[in-house]
């Protein structure tokens, strides 16, 4: 009878082990084993070794990120933000949130008691931070003579692009164009004849300044 109890108790042990699966691990230096015989229940106390996990989680962000390491029942956490691998007596000692501000891969290592580690996890965060759209103006150029201001610069000598209707010479048309325009302020007028963006004395001076002028 005590062989089979024995039987069936180190059966318990083996497939409570085996249950965690994965890159998990009970570990045996400090497990108890209560037999039961007495309530008829057994229970296993142990550490499982796990890799550290990262929060937030890896994926493409469009801001600096702050990245927490845990590993439950470990003494330390070690890690490397430049590719290297850390061990449990390299790397940096993880103290608190990693700042990462640019595209980063985080390994990472968990220490336990009686030199037990984990294996090394590895975390890449992609950090994608918009460049600011320039700001840019309307497009619009001030017109540099076109103010209030009692003061204007005199005209150049007067060009020979008098003929405002292109029609070869410059005459009574010319002159007609002008008036209509005459007072105007802005850009893409035909009678402004300096391009101070105002039709005024100036370009009349110019005008008569070519007048009948081929």
């Amino acid at each position: 009878m005590k062989n089979k109890l024995n039987i069936s108790i180190l059966s318990l042990v083996t497939i409570s082990l085996l249950s965690f699966g994965g890159s998990a691990m009970a570990s045996t230096y400090e497990g108890k084993l209560t037999t039961g015989v007495v309530e008829n229940t057994g229970t296993i106390n142990g550490t499982v070794i796990t890799s550290p996990i990262a929060n937030p989680a890896t994926e493409t962000y469009t801001s600096a990120q702050s990245v927490s390491l845990t590993a439950e029942g470990s003494t330390s956490i070690r890690y490397t933000t430049d590719g290297t691998t850390p061990t449990c007596s390299t790397g940096n000692t993880y103290s608190g949130p990693i700042s990462v501000s640019s595209t980063q891969t985080i390994k990472a290592i968990a220490c336990y008691d009686d030199s037990h580690y984990s294996s090394v996890s590895s975390y890449t965060y992609t950090i994608n931070i918009p460049a600011n759209n320039p700001v840019t103006g309307n497009g619009v150029v001030p017109s540099s003579g076109g103010g209030n201001s009692g003061t204007q610069t005199p005209p150049p000598a007067a060009p020979s692009n008098g003929d405002i209707t292109k029609d070869g010479k410059i005459d009574i048309m010319d002159f007609s164009v002008m008036m209509s325009q005459w007072g105007k302020t802005g850009t893409g007028l035909s009678a402004d004849l300096n391009n101070d963006g105002k039709i005024d004395i100036f370009d009349f001076s110019m005008l008569m300044a070519n007048w009948i002028k081929l």
